[in-house]
């Protein structure tokens, strides 16, 4: 059996709910087993390749209904519009004191995960065929992430835990200021606003849904991800939005939520890695046969060898594209 790392949650996270936001002030109220409450999007100023700002509520199913997310590409496509888009994030980002040698992770227990990019720091991978994806790792290994923070630290993107991703989250977690690490984030700062002060990253990996499928309606969940898309985009980071993978549970609503990852990604003109699309031929996916919520290991826990019999697992998948990723929007803005 493929070993997972049962995450320690935050002793904030021990009793996980989850609480709605409407478009203009926080309401709390149940939506099952999780907690999940967001703080309005910041103001920021008219751009015009964004679109309005996101209205809870205000989700039209019929413009998502139709998006074949099996047809779309593993790997981002970068337009040309998409490009100078991206060139523009990225300098915003370097007038505000980001640094181009730090990423950040947002997402649940698929992202604050032992397997997800930590063993790269260890610089021990294999690249078997993917040679070329060497610079990119090295541009991210050894740069401490949490450079703002106050304090020591000495860990690079790859190994940090990031202060916008845990197990509980759903969507809309990581915009709640509840959920806030003390020891890092000040009062009434989200994780959100807290990962992006601390760590001033130039790029974020973001992907929602594993929880979301039982948790969150799809108004809600397309309200949440834009507006963490929105303040991503507000603090000159560059977000690479993830499909992810199949619920077996519930096929249906995996569908459809990322369905509306895919229209998000479209709207913002940010790049999309369907990684929903580079599980599917895997072994159940790639998912974790015993638990259904995260992605498979290999016998050896090498998530950080792209060949071989390494690359039938779903931890290791994403790990490779999520550099190849990386690789592509970083040649567009270098």
């Amino acid at each position: 059996m493929a070993r997972q790392r049962t995450t320690p949650a935050p002793a904030r996270l021990r009793h996980v709910k989850i609480a709605l936001v409407n478009a203009k002030a926080i309401a709390s109220a149940a939506l099952g087993a999780l907690l999940v409450a967001c703080s309005p999007t910041q103001d920021a100023p008219p751009h015009p390749s964004r679109p309005a700002p996101p209205v809870f509520g205000q989700f039209n199913p019929a413009t998502t209904q139709d998006i074949d997310v099996d047809a779309l590409p593993v790997l981002p496509e970068i337009t040309p519009a998409m490009a100078e888009s991206l060139r523009a994030i990225y300098q915003a980002g370097q007038a505000k004191g980001n640094n181009p040698r730090i990423l950040a992770k947002l997402g649940d227990c698929m992202t604050d995960n032992e397997y997800f990019l930590a063993p790269l720091s260890a610089a021990r991978f294999e690249l078997g065929d993917y040679a070329a994806l060497k610079p990119t790792l090295e541009h991210f290994l050894g740069m401490p992430a949490r450079a703002n923070g106050g304090r020591p630290w000495n860990k690079d993107s790859f190994a940090t835990a990031s202060l916008a991703a845990a197990g509980g989250f759903n969507v809309a977690g990581p915009l709640d200021p509840t959920w806030s690490n003390p020891e890092w984030c000040m009062a009434s700062e989200s994780p959100l606003e807290c990962e992006f002060r601390v760590s001033k990253p130039a790029f974020a990996i973001v992907m929602f849904g594993t929880n979301d499928v039982n948790t969150t309606d799809l108004a809600s969940y397309d309200f949440y991800l834009r507006t963490i898309i929105s303040q991503t985009l507000d603090a000159g980071v560059i977000p690479i939005l993830n499909t992810f993978p199949t619920r077996p549970e519930n096929p249906t609503k995996t569908r459809q939520l990322n369905q509306i990852v895919v229209k998000v990604a479209q709207d913002y003109r940010v790049p999309l890695v369907n990684l929903n699309r580079a599980l599917a031929g895997l072994p159940n996916q790639g998912v974790n046969p015993n638990d259904t919520t995260h992605l498979s290991v290999p016998p050896d826990g090498r998530v950080d060898i792209f060949a071989g019999d390494h690359l039938q697992y779903g931890f290791t998948v994403r790990n490779l594209v999520t550099l190849q990723a990386l690789d592509a929007v970083m040649k567009v803005v270098k």
